[in-house]
């Protein structure tokens, strides 16, 4: 009807309104917010199934990406002559309250990404059940993931298959634990790899 429209989202019911006319006034500010919206929605689409495991913590009424854009729009960014840029260390793909984890050791090797972390300072907030999920982006554009329970070792391995995998065709590297249930998570931990 006219410029507004109705719908029902998790038991509300919601009017939005369209503006009858639109002012598209280009500050500086607001072409840094649309940048930055593009490029999280570029990552977005990338890491899409990561982020899915990733925000299950106060998620009634948000979707896992508004979390993910909520989570990173104002600190996983420089500003270099291109623009806005994502910064890979800074980026999150998974947000809770499960403690981080602790990689001591990441390198590839003819198998792909090998990853040693720590499950022993995990204990005892994160339990056998629960399973440590890595991924990899890589330059191509491709997403590596890997998924296992945590076991009961203090030290553990897991792997990112990829045969004859080099350093430099991996863009970033995270590693995050999620609960058993799937109702938690930890902050995801960016991961910079060994040559």
């Amino acid at each position: 009807m006219g410029n507004f429209t109705t719908y029902s989202l998790y038991g509300m019911n919601i009017v939005r309104s369209k503006p009858l006319k639109v002012r598209d006034s280009k500050t500086e500010k607001q072409l840094t917010v649309r940048a930055r919206m593009t490029r999280l929605a570029e990552t977005y689409k990338a890491f899409s199934s990561i982020i899915a495991l990733g925000f299950p913590e106060n998620s009634y009424g948000k979707s896992p990406q508004n979390m993910f854009v909520s989570a990173n729009f104002a600190s996983a960014f420089v500003t270099t002559e291109e623009g806005q840029v994502i910064s890979y260390p800074q980026l999150l793909l998974a947000k809770g309250s499960l403690p981080i984890v602790t990689i001591p050791e990441a390198s590839t090797d003819a198998d792909g990404i090998k990853l040693r972390y720590d499950a022993g300072v995990l204990f005892p907030e994160v339990m056998a059940s629960d399973e440590i999920i890595a991924c990899a982006g890589l330059t191509t554009g491709e997403l590596l993931i890997a998924r296992q329970f945590m076991g009961n070792e203090p030290i553990g391995t897991l792997l990112l298959k990829h045969p004859s995998l080099q350093s430099e065709e991996v863009a970033c590297c995270y590693v995050f634990v999620r609960s058993g249930d799937g109702k938690k998570a930890s902050d995801s931990v960016y991961v910079p790899l060994s040559k």
